[in-house]
């Protein structure tokens, strides 16, 4: 019977609609791209205007202000009290002549080197002056006939207050037109300065602008001077009150061209200064829309149909001829060809991972379990589980053995990043079963938690020559791992069922060393059989002393007092047999008179206190305990009167400070570089500033993170370098956490003078 095929055409279809799909994305976004290029140049070309216009502007403000200047410095030459306050001034009077020789020679002083035409108005005399006091430019007619201004004009202008006004004055009489600026600058006395419209266009073309753009000076009297020449002035229509109300920059179409508009107003809003920019992109901006997008669509049916084609003929045929031969069943040729083939080798591949993995992890866990097992006395070694370890490499056939407990000193291996501590733990397991197969000895080491232990096979050897090994390995961890390791090693067994007594055995010895502080030894049960016969050593017992240890070396007296009751009420409900206490105390007594020299606190305190004589005098735990509590007592009392420990503190903060920038900076680097352990930092930290270190660390970032921010124009991600942080996402995550807003939102809030927490609550 001819076998099944499986349906055709319907992922040839899907293949090409996905073609012609991936084909119109990518035109889509090489258009979106492009799209978004020309904004950014139309963007820029807006902003390049804007800052040809400011200095425009400026120009204009600066030309203002100096003729403000001016006025000014006329108004404080010597006679024009004198003058203003005459009621008949005198033409060529020796006053007047003085005077306005004065006033000419300040004016020629301090504006640009033309000769603009001016006049000074005594409102009480009614004299007018131009430069020179002989004659009476009013009643010359220089006014009326040679400056353009009738006698209305010349009203309405000597009205004005003591803000100042700007006008243009344009006589139909004459073919140009006068720019006007006009103040009272002393009580009754008025300034008059002017300029041609052309002095004023030359002024106007002095500011860089782009092709066709034009800047127009507009009065209140609706009178216009501008850039242009006259023949090339387009129609624009300007009114003062309509230009006054537009915004400072907006957009108007005349005569069906669009243009950029800007204006300010100067000299108490008496003078519009608008800038115009015809917008030549704005029907080429429409033109490359239509056009990119007929050309995406075109692209997408001409590639996108070529690509279909060639890739489903060539990819979908071989792929219909391998779903004729997979081993498939008859519901599953429902699905697509591609489905099929998927599944398929999704499911082969899983399977094959798996039974791979449980191939190559089996045998070690099954066996670590069970040594471990075995070692802790929760199983027996029966004859299956003996055969399951010896096809691991466990000695199941040693006539002779002892146990071996390894461990890295505490102090060491809680400096170790988690990564690096379980290389090191990898490498030292290696390591072991390196230096015993070097000395002769099968040996089968497995990790427990924090610790190593192993089995080793003595066959015919003495423990003296595992105790070599043992020195060997010790040195070796020394000199090329860079770790101080603790060896111990149990008696000499003969059966393996007695695993678990050998076992117990090292870790006598490991809780021994621990209570004496004994690191980076090597200790043999037989030689500790006669102490560790009266009692085992209690971990409890050293965690407490520890955290003790800790607490008096950041100055937390109350903490201290606190883990020493904890410590007798241990002590009393589990009392120790006597050498075992006898050594309870003395390791007691060493840690708190160690701990108290080593706090910082001052030598001749502690020498007044006699602390050494007091304690090392105490007759059992109680006696101890009391005698302790009372120095802690006194001494908490000298804390609070002269808050020494302030003082121990001040440089860690202005450490801190100096070096916040290094993104390095820890709380371990920190504590190395004041000589005092990571618990000590911790509780000096919580005890004086009542925060963590790490608290207080990204603190200080974030406080100078946020300067930058306000004063700075650098990126988000250049201030989180800048401050210390290794990538702008980690600055983020404690500027969220600690401001309750994001740095870009802290950015945007402050820049828009909205308060800092809008829009997101803190966490």
């Amino acid at each position: 019977m001819k076998k099944a095929r499986p349906y055709r055409g319907k992922s040839f279809y899907k293949l090409m609609a996905a073609f012609f799909a991936v084909t119109f994305l990518c035109s889509l976004l090489i258009l979106l791209q492009y799209l978004n290029g020309e904004k950014t140049r139309r963007e820029e070309t807006i902003r390049s205007y804007q800052s040809m216009v400011e200095k425009s502007m400026s120009n204009t403000a600066d030309k203002m202000s100096l003729y403000e200047e001016v006025s000014v410095i006329i108004s404080q030459l010597e006679g024009l009290d004198t003058l203003a306050s005459a009621e008949y001034i005198s033409l060529g009077s020796p006053q007047a002549v003085e005077f306005v020789q004065s006033y000419v020679d300040t004016v020629r002083f301090n504006l640009p080197s033309t000769d603009p035409p001016m006049f000074l108005y005594f409102q009480n005399s009614g004299r007018v002056f131009g430069k020179t006091a002989e004659e009476d430019s009013l009643e010359n007619g220089t006014i009326t006939e040679h400056f353009g201004m009738n006698i209305q004009t010349w009203n309405q202008l000597i009205q004005v207050g003591e803000e100042g006004a700007c006008a243009i004055i344009h006589d139909p009489n004459m073919d140009f037109a006068r720019f006007v600026y006009v103040r009272e600058i002393y009580p009754h006395v008025v300034w008059i300065i002017g300029m041609e419209d052309q002095q004023v266009s030359e002024e106007l073309r002095y500011s860089y602008l782009p092709e066709g753009a034009q800047t127009v000076f507009l009065t209140r009297n609706n009178q216009i001077i501008t850039s242009k020449p006259a023949d090339e002035q387009p129609e624009l229509p300007f009114e003062f009150e309509q230009v006054a109300s537009w915004p400072a920059f907006h957009m108007e179409t005349w005569g069906g061209q669009s243009y950029f508009v800007y204006h300010q107003g100067f000299t108490n809003d008496t003078l519009q200064q608008i800038v115009v920019i015809p917008d030549e992109d704005s029907r080429d901006w429409i033109t490359m829309i239509l056009g990119s997008i007929l050309i995406t669509f075109a692209v997408t049916f001409v590639a996108g149909g070529a690509l279909s084609y060639f890739f489903s003929a060539t990819l979908y045929r071989p792929v219909e001829r391998m779903v004729d031969a997979l081993p498939l069943e008859k519901s599953c040729r429902d699905q697509s060809e591609f489905q099929m083939v998927a599944s398929t080798v999704q499911e082969l591949s899983k399977k094959a991972k798996t039974y791979e993995n449980q191939l190559s992890s089996q045998s070690d866990l099954l066996a670590t379990s069970l040594v471990t097992r075995l070692l802790k006395g929760e199983i027996c070694l029966t004859p299956d589980i003996a055969e399951a370890l010896g096809q691991c490499g466990f000695p199941t056939a040693c006539k002779r053995f002892l146990v071996f407990v390894l461990l890295i000193d505490e102090e060491e291996e809680a400096e170790m990043p988690p990564t690096q501590r379980e290389e090191a733990g990898n490498l030292l397991q290696e390591t072991c079963r390196s230096f015993f197969l070097n000395g002769g000895f099968s040996s089968y080491v497995v990790a427990d938690l924090d610790r190593y232990i192993g089995i080793v096979d003595l066959d015919g050897e003495e423990i003296e020559a595992v105790e070599t090994c043992a020195k060997n390995m010790q040195t070796f961890a020394a000199s090329e791992l860079h770790m101080q390791v603790s060896i111990s090693l149990s008696n000499e067994h003969i059966l393996l069922n007695d695993l678990h007594d050998a076992y117990q055995e090292a870790m006598q010895v490991v809780e021994y060393h621990l209570l004496t502080g004994e690191y980076g030894s090597i200790g043999v049960y037989s030689r500790l059989a006669e102490v560790l016969s009266a009692g085992s050593g209690n971990r409890e017992f050293l965690a407490q002393v520890n955290k003790l240890s800790n607490s008096i070396q950041s100055a937390n007296y109350k903490q201290a007092t606190e883990m020493l009751r904890e410590i007798e009420n241990a002590y009393t409900r589990h009392p120790a047999v006597l050498p075992q206490a006898q050594l309870q105390i003395s390791y007691l007594t060493d840690s708190i008179l160690l701990s108290l020299f080593d706090s910082g606190l001052d030598p001749e305190l502690l020498k007044s206190l006699r602390c050494s004589d007091q304690l090392r005098q105490a007759r059992g735990m109680e006696s101890l305990c009391r005698r302790t509590r009372r120095i802690f007592d006194y001494l908490d009392t000298q804390k609070e009167q002269s808050r020494p420990q302030g003082k121990r503190i001040e440089p860690i903060i202005q450490y801190i400070q100096e070096h916040y920038q290094d993104i390095n900076l820890s709380a371990g680097s920190v504590a190395e570089h004041f000589h005092m352990s990571l618990p000590v930092l911790s509780n000096l930290f919580k005890s004086e500033l009542n925060i963590g270190f790490l608290d207080y660390l990204h603190k200080y970032r974030i406080e100078r993170a946020k300067d930058l921010i306000l004063h700075t124009d650098h990126t988000i991600g250049d201030i989180s370098s800048m401050v210390g942080y290794a990538n702008s996402i980690t600055m983020n995550r404690a500027f969220k956490r600690y401001e309750g807003v994001t740095p870009g939102w802290y950015r945007q809030a402050a820049s828009s003078h909205v308060p800092a927490s809008g829009g997101e609550g803190k966490t």
